[in-house]
């Protein structure tokens, strides 16, 4: 009795895979592709919008810090529709201007004139350091998805309501800004130089696409700072 195979059938099975075979193999792997960049663009999306918002609590966090430490008022002045060049066509930049000499303490509209570009020397009233919101994949901005909702922020801000930005000039370019005071207190003004009063404001980060939402709340007596995440938008 032969063990042997079948040389035919064996020398049929080592002749590779049919034109059908490798065409089904091809599609499935262009299908998975297309899934795979579907998934990664997503995690990137979401990724970019938690660093810009990783990224504006340390600045705060700082700015408070800093003010405490070196003696003098220390401002973040906000841009919701600025860009590289234009304060109306971007998806939103922050400035970050150490006030050395009290300067726009007694005169807050005189930030909104500072020029875009970090002053390297050091000078009094120095721009120290300038976020684009573009430089995060193009995909955060500036903006509320649920705005005027006041049931999004814990304590101690429950009841405070949801904006892009609270205490910004409604302009066509809006702009504001929040001073740190080394009494650990924080002050409000709008683009227009106007102080304002309320003591909790609010900013919102939020993905391009209409896809989540960074909160971030701001005591005007104690300077603190919180930011949420609600999962429901």
């Amino acid at each position: 009795m032969s063990y042997l195979a079948n040389p035919a059938k064996r020398e049929q099975r080592q002749g590779g895979f049919t034109l059908i075979e490798v065409m089904v193999v091809v599609a499935i792997i262009g299908v998975l592709s297309m899934l795979a960049m579907v998934a990664y663009d997503s995690v990137g999306r979401r990724g970019a919008l938690q660093n810009a918002a990783f990224d504006l609590q340390g600045v705060l966090s700082t700015a408070r810090t800093r003010a405490s430490s070196a003696g003098y008022p220390v401002w973040v002045v906000f841009y919701p529709k600025g860009g590289r060049g234009t304060l109306s066509a971007g998806n939103g930049a922050f400035v970050v201007v150490e006030d050395r000499n009290s300067l726009y303490a007694r005169n807050p509209v005189r930030l909104f004139s500072l020029p875009f570009k970090v002053d390297v020397k050091g000078n009094t009233g120095t721009v120290s350091a300038i976020y684009y919101l573009d430089d995060y994949s193009q995909s955060v901005r500036f903006g509320a998805l649920t705005p005027g909702r006041t049931d999004l922020y814990g304590a101690p801000f429950t009841g405070l309501e949801v904006r892009t930005c609270s205490f910004c000039a409604d302009t066509g370019s809006p702009s504001g800004a929040i001073g740190f005071y080394p009494d650990g207190s924080a002050h409000f003004a709008d683009g227009l130089g106007r102080w304002i009063s309320t003591n909790n404001q609010s900013l919102t980060f939020s993905g391009v696409e209409g896809q989540g939402q960074y909160l971030f709340a701001i005591s005007g007596p104690s300077g603190y700072m919180a930011t949420f995440s609600p999962d429901k938008t």
